[in-house]
């Protein structure tokens, strides 16, 4: 019988079960590959999109050197939600040490803690074309960025009271059309988009989609499609010029469906690598452990619970790019 008095050894070996479980699905999630991913001890996280619309100017003999316009971007505030979960060792477990059913519900809570916080991530790519939507934890998400649009919009703005004009980031085929499927043209087409990018004064800021985002249902073609010497496909030998220029194709299992059970397998997307996060943000408050009871009775049940905060949030929407595959 396991008693009061092996409830210290029995807490630690169900926190390193945990912690082991934990470290494993933390490695195996893509959304840690995509999102920017950070610390903070604010509630309400007030993030200020500072984009550089401002560029150098030419100066006369004595000019004084003008000070940028400090309103180059949208703010938005991200807040803090708390989730939470827990199992109980009851008595009967105890009574008759059922050691292997005690064990196996730590490792069970990190599996599903660390999934839902993947699928959350993926739901926001997923989602990208709503202002809200209902993710895997039955929450209602409000799904705009700095600009009010959703994730990917054919007219975001830039932000600043001296810019003109708008800009898209979804994903397009060489007609233009939108929502294209995976294909070559398209990825070759949407890169082409992408380094034509200019800010709101008509400054080329080119952006090179370095990272192809697919579910496994694309994974095959994908990988023909970047890696052949040739083009994939083609009744000639043309060489494959794109090939080496997509330096990361990311397969993301949770992209397959999304939380409200549609399946958007065919769904597929890109992004600059080095500048991804400044679209996509994550908030860490308070990461899952594995917290032990603060009171211990030999009759009752021993309640060990996992709860975290965290936030996810849109920044400055360029840098990553989308198409449902439709088309």
């Amino acid at each position: 019988m396991i008693t009061s008095q092996d409830f210290a050894s029995l807490t630690e070996e169900l926190q390193s079960i945990f912690n082991q479980e934990a470290k494993q699905k933390i490695s195996a999630m893509k959304g840690r590959d995509i999102f920017q991913v950070e610390d903070t001890s604010i509630l309400n996280h007030l993030h200020q999109v500072i984009h550089g619309l401002g560029h150098p100017e030419r100066l006369g003999e004595g000019q004084n050197i003008p000070v940028q316009n400090g309103d180059e971007g949208d703010s938005i505030t991200y807040t803090q939600k708390w989730y939470g979960s827990g199992f109980a060792v009851t008595k009967t477990m105890r009574k008759f040490d059922m050691t292997s059913t005690i064990k196996a519900m730590p490792k069970s809570l990190a599996t599903g803690a660390f999934d839902a916080v993947d699928q959350s991530m993926a739901d926001v790519l997923l989602n990208g074309w709503s202002t809200s939507y209902t993710d895997v934890y039955n929450d209602s998400v409000s799904a705009v960025g700095p600009d009010g649009l959703a994730l990917f919009n054919a007219n975001h703005t830039y932000g600043d009271t001296q810019a003109s004009g708008v800009y898209s980031n979804l994903l397009v085929d060489s007609d233009g059309n939108t929502d294209p499927v995976l294909s070559r043209d398209a990825i070759v087409a949407s890169r082409t988009a992408g380094r034509k990018y200019t800010d709101g004064r008509s400054l080329n800021r080119g952006i090179d989609l370095d990272t192809l985002v697919v579910a496994p249902d694309n994974e095959d073609l994908a990988e023909r499609i970047l890696y052949s010497t040739q083009i994939s496909g083609s009744a000639n030998n043309d060489m494959n010029a794109l090939k080496g220029k997509v330096k990361n194709l990311i397969v993301w299992d949770r992209l397959s469906e999304n939380s409200a059970g549609t399946d958007t397998g065919a769904y597929w997307f890109m992004l600059n690598s080095a500048m991804a996060g400044e679209t996509l943000k994550a908030l860490f408050a308070e990461r899952p452990t594995l917290d032990a009871p603060h009171d211990v009775y030999e009759n009752k049940n021993w309640e060990y619970t996992v709860d975290f905060y965290y936030v996810l949030g849109l920044g400055f929407q360029p840098y990553v790019r989308g198409s449902k595959g439709t088309t």
